[in-house]
């Protein structure tokens, strides 16, 4: 059974990465990747259609085929929740840490705070026992992802982490017809966890604090909206993408050791992306970041190449990072009037 295979990697080959890189990148021996792109229908990003900050979310959705994004809390909550019910309004609302800079706050994500099951439970008893009154209770799906359910539709709009992490809060804050309610949940919820124990703990320890939550991703999904996939499967162990495998009947594997992987599988459609390695992107040195490009083009490229020159593969999408999409089918490589290197 011939496949058709999405390998996404956000932010990989990013340009400023490559520049940075200089003569290393343009010492290293890539021919796979070179061949790939010169051969391939090239397709320019949303992000740079319109100049806006890459959406994660959206990406992996339309990558998935989808109509439109599925919100990023339900979908996540459908990964991690048993007793997930798809009618339901859902809200993120993850623990973070607020570190006081002037005249405002600077908000830490979780991912760098190494939250401990065992403390997270117990600040989410706390924040459930203070709330109970307004009937608004965290339900545990991580020690980092935490959310709210809510019976009906909520006039909520947020900010999404990715976007306020690392920034300043300022105007980032909810607005909506009852964004004086939610502000203020906020403000109390900062307070109580302030005084929680498990941060006298972790200022006793010089951890970071567990002074806050944010709330980001509400939505609700549209059934309707949704594309079922049963033929296909994601690699990712990614909450998000996690969950759009399972809303839209779809596989679900952790990103495969090998591309032989993908051809033993009974799906014929896959997408794939490493998320340990998207999760580090950032952090990694230049020679780390190295190392993982050859990784790329020893253990996923070369292969993914002689896939389709054999039509083990019919249909190519690479997403690396760059700006752009390449789209490769069998038929593409016989293109020799393609000479010039596209990155």
């Amino acid at each position: 059974m011939s496949k058709a295979i999405t390998l996404w990697i956000p932010d990989f080959l990013n340009k400023q990465r490559i520049q940075e890189a200089d003569q290393a990148w343009s010492e290293l021996k890539l021919p796979a990747l070179k061949t790939l792109l010169k051969k391939a229908d090239l397709f320019p990003t949303q992000s740079v259609l319109t100049n806006k900050t890459k959406d994660f979310y959206a990406t992996a959705s339309n990558l998935f085929h989808q109509p439109q994004a599925l919100p990023v809390a339900a979908s996540m909550a459908a990964s991690f929740l048993d007793d997930f019910d798809a009618n339901e309004f859902w809200i993120k609302i993850d623990p973070i840490q607020m570190i006081p800079d002037r005249d405002t706050l600077v908000l830490i994500p979780a991912a760098d705070l190494n939250i401990q099951e065992e403390e997270a439970k117990a600040l989410i008893t706390a924040f459930n026992q203070h709330f109970e009154q307004d009937k608004v209770a965290i339900e545990y799906g991580s020690p980092t992802d935490w959310f709210l359910r809510i019976k009906q539709v909520v006039d909520i709009h947020t900010t999404p982490l990715d976007q306020v992490k690392y920034g300043h809060l300022d105007d980032r804050y909810p607005t909506g017809h009852a964004a004086q309610y939610w502000r203020q949940l906020l403000n109390e919820a900062s307070m109580l966890f302030f005084s929680h124990e498990v941060n006298e703990e972790r200022r006793n320890k010089g951890l970071p604090e567990i002074n806050g939550v944010w709330l980001w991703g509400e939505g609700q999904l549209d059934q309707s909206n949704i594309l079922q996939r049963q033929s296909a499967t994601i690699w990712s162990d990614n909450a998000y993408l996690k969950g759009l495998a399972k809303l839209t009947g779809s596989q679900n594997s952790t990103f495969p050791e090998t591309y032989q992987a993908c051809l033993d599988s009974n799906s014929e459609q896959h997408l794939l992306m490493p998320t340990i390695l998207h999760q580090n992107l950032a952090n990694l040195t230049l020679e780390q970041w190295l190392e993982s490009v050859k990784w790329l083009e020893e253990e996923w490229l070369q292969p993914l190449l002689k896939g389709l020159k054999n039509k083990e593969v019919h249909s190519l999408l690479l997403e690396l990072g760059d700006g752009y999409r390449y789209h490769i089918e069998p038929k593409h490589l016989k293109r020799f009037w393609r000479f010039k290197n596209r990155i």
